[in-house]
């Protein structure tokens, strides 16, 4: 059966250190969020973690609510906001669309965006949207107790990218890397990170991924933990 995505583990060496990154590659028209409250081993989709949620109640029990535009054209769930509705945050907004309604042409585009009202007035015809976030240290803010910025804290980290014609689902595998570097690292793959969202990280970033008819993961070593919504390939399940 021909799957509807390729895979792939890219490796390379900076300063002596090996550094992995696994990427799905589909078509822009599969890019589909998915919002599960859920544990991703607890679903059969091909993908990745998606946005922002809050966890008051740890990850062994589902968010208690979403923090990122989350959209399928034609699906009642979904989650209007990049914040909240009462604190809503511009944030930097993945979005795949058409031109027309009955065009199947399907191209992607990036817009900061603090609702999903701001998406569909600029796209009418968007067809998914998942809020994100951009590579600037002040769209990061900082460590509670601490005060450390989290632009420069090493950990698991997530990123949807695109180009004119498909959309990549990426996860760093094998060790942890800040927001500066995880932007170099981008252009060093041949992707543009201006085309690019980072999503949820640390314990979340988490990919889920068929190869040789076998369920592989990558990512962060805790992909047993709740998350909020998840970044799928639209048009294929796979039941381990």
């Amino acid at each position: 059966m021909a799957l509807p995505y390729t895979f792939e583990l890219k490796q390379f060496n900076e300063f002596g250190a090996i550094w992995k990154y696994a990427v799905i590659k589909t078509a822009l028209a599969n890019v589909k969020p998915e919002i599960i409250n859920a544990k991703m081993s607890q679903k059969p989709h091909i993908g990745i973690n998606g946005g922002f949620f809050h966890a008051d109640n740890g990850y062994d029990n589902p968010p208690t609510g979403l923090r990122s535009i989350s959209y399928w054209k034609g699906e009642t769930a979904k989650y209007e906001y990049n914040g909240t509705a009462s604190k809503q945050i511009s944030r930097k907004t993945f979005v795949t669309y058409t031109d027309t309604a009955t065009s199947t042409t399907v191209k992607a585009a990036y817009m900061y965006a603090s609702n999903l009202t701001e998406v569909l007035n600029r796209y009418p015809h968007a067809r998914a949207v998942i809020g994100g976030n951009d590579y600037n240290e002040e769209s990061w803010g900082t460590l509670p107790i601490i005060d450390y910025p989290k632009y420069y804290l090493a950990t698991w980290r997530t990123v949807l990218a695109y180009d004119n014609t498909h959309a990549y689902m990426i996860v760093v595998h094998d060790r942890m890397v800040n927001i500066p570097t995880l932007k170099n690292h981008m252009v060093t793959m041949g992707f543009d990170p201006v085309k690019s969202v980072v999503l949820d990280g640390s314990g979340s970033s988490t990919m889920r991924v068929v190869e040789n008819d076998t369920v592989k993961w990558y990512g962060a070593p805790e992909r047993d933990r709740y998350i909020g919504n998840m970044v799928r390939v639209y048009g294929i399940d796979w039941f381990s």
